[in-house]
């Protein structure tokens, strides 16, 4: 992908992204707008309609802004609860993860890159017209000393380690005291289904990877040979459409995850969103990263995997290639996507048709789909620990991503989602789990670039580090997971003494019934 392509996907983003904002910051003011931007404040009662004109509604603001991104972990937690907090958490761990990542990445890996001559010398005369291969760890020259720079996966895994142990322990811990001793501002919705096992459903082949590729294009579809030598559509096919398509594909992703959830036996809905979060995150990972970088039949990748020995160096040879693949898919999947969060396109449609019948419905608070939202935020993660060393140019994209999604979901908690069940934060063990299979993921895509490179020293230096890492997240899963596991007995044992024998004649009623059972508002 040539530069020129980025830029022209970045512009198309960043405009959407500004119109999403402007948008958002005109039907938020609209009385009749309310039930779709404000459904929470209306039930809470802290918000009126005011039916008198105003013309200062029609004028965009961004006093809400201000506003989202000063809301503090306890705002969030006395009003959304503990689930809330780890899913900001999650943003803003990986925000201090890549501004640490970014300045060693942009300041120091990145001009290493560009001095390379491997595949091409950058032109600055016309940096438009050079491609973003020049930028990636393969146009450095094969045995260089630069190379040794690159060796900053190591300081990276440190950093990203001690985060993980650091994890505000002691602060959560005291928010899980807070949610024990208050357990009646949270309600337990109690679902189930009977159902066996079901594994995930079979992938995609290669909606998408041969987008990237102009002459793959031209050999499916001859017929388009004359549009494609067009600049700009070859700019706006190789910079946007692949991402675009793949994007509309992921969104039937997580519903079909949690059906299969569901039909697994699960008897409440956090179970059930659990189970599906990780479902969502592995066929993320599965299908976007290594259907992506690995483009060939479902046996071609499992074998990959089934010789150990060849791992890395395959790896080392296919993901610095879709580095320009993957740059655009943050912006797009990631800054568009987040940013049209705040319109709720198909919750305003819906209050209009109803509006349009004179519908009646009862107001309904929606709750966050931690199982779309987390597997999102866990791959871009991936994705930036992944190109950390390989393509720095992806962390500035990364990190303005989760600006965006730190505000946006900010602003949602405070005034759209409210809170249906409490799991007191078993995502996290998600979100460990993810990080250091990252981490593992950039160790051997290390190994294999320091050998293709010719620096073995630098190789063998790095084969500690996965074992090391491994051996950490052992220690963490024995001092740390007992914690989210013996939470739920507890949290019963005080509800049910909080909340007497009507409510646990319920619990007992939901229990005996296993999935016919449903008990509602406890």
């Amino acid at each position: 992908m040539l530069v020129s392509a980025l830029l022209t996907s970045l512009g198309i983003n960043s405009g959407l992204c500004v119109l999403f904002f402007i948008l958002y910051s005109i039907l938020r003011n609209q009385p009749s707008n309310y039930e779709v931007y404000v459904p929470r404040l209306l039930v809470e009662g802290n918000s009126k309609r005011r039916s008198h004109f105003n013309l200062e509604r029609l004028i965009p603001s961004t006093g809400w802004i201000k506003r989202a991104w000063k809301l503090s972990e306890e705002d969030i937690l006395s009003s959304s609860g503990l689930d809330a907090v780890v899913f900001m958490r999650v943003i803003t761990f990986s925000l201090r993860v890549f501004s640490f990542a970014g300045i060693i990445g942009v300041f120091v890996l990145l001009p290493v890159n560009c001095m390379g001559t491997q595949l091409h010398e950058i032109d600055f005369e016309d940096l438009s017209n050079n491609s973003l291969d020049v930028f990636t760890i393969s146009n450095v020259n094969s045995g260089s000393k630069w190379l040794w720079i690159h060796s900053a996966v190591y300081i990276l895994t440190i950093f990203v380690c001690y985060l993980l142990y650091h994890n505000e322990a002691k602060t959560l811990y005291k928010r899980l005291l807070h949610l024990r001793s208050e357990p009646s501002q949270h309600k337990y919705i109690r679902i189930g289904f009977f159902g066996q096992k079901v594994d995930l459903v079979d992938h995609y082949e290669k909606i998408v990877q041969g987008l990237t590729n102009l002459s793959q294009l031209e050999i499916w579809f001859p017929f388009l040979k004359s549009i494609l030598t067009i600049t700009f559509v070859s700019q706006v096919i190789t910079g946007y459409l692949p991402s675009l398509i793949l994007q509309l594909f992921l969104k039937i992703v997580p519903p079909i995850m949690e059906f299969l959830s569901s039909i697994q036996g699960y008897i409440s809905h956090s179970d059930i969103e659990k189970s599906a979060c990780n479902k969502v995150l592995w066929f993320t990972i599965w299908n976007i990263f290594f259907a992506t970088v690995f483009s060939g039949s479902v046996l071609y990748r499992v074998n990959i995997f089934l010789e150990p020995k060849d791992i890395p160096a395959k790896l080392a040879v296919a993901v610095p290639a879709q580095a320009s693949f993957f740059i655009a898919y943050v912006v797009t999947s990631g800054w568009t996507s987040t940013a049209s969060e705040l319109c709720r396109i198909i919750p305003l449609i819906y209050s209009l048709v109803t509006r349009f019948c004179k519908s009646t419905d009862e107001l309904e608070v929606p709750s966050l789909p931690y199982h779309r939202d987390i597997p999102r935020i866990l791959f871009f993660a991936l994705l930036g620990i992944t190109y950390f060393f390989l393509a720095p140019l992806i962390l500035p994209f990364l990190l303005m991503y989760l600006c965006l999604a730190y505000i946006i979901f900010s602003n949602q908690f405070k005034n759209v989602y409210m809170p249906k069940y409490e799991t007191a934060g078993k995502f996290w063990p998600i979100v460990h789990n993810s990080m250091i299979f990252s981490l593992v993921l950039m160790h051997a895509i290390s190994i294999g670039i320091f050998t293709l490179k010719k620096l073995s020293i630098a190789s063998t230096l790095v084969f500690p580090l996965p074992v090391l890492t491994l051996l950490f997240n052992e220690y963490c899963r024995k001092r740390f997971l007992p914690i989210f596991i013996a939470y739920p007995a507890e949290v019963s044992s005080l509800a049910m003494n909080s909340m007497g024998a009507v409510v646990l004649d319920k619990l007992i009623r939901c229990e005996l019934h296993g999935g016919f059972g449903l008990a509602r508002g406890l």
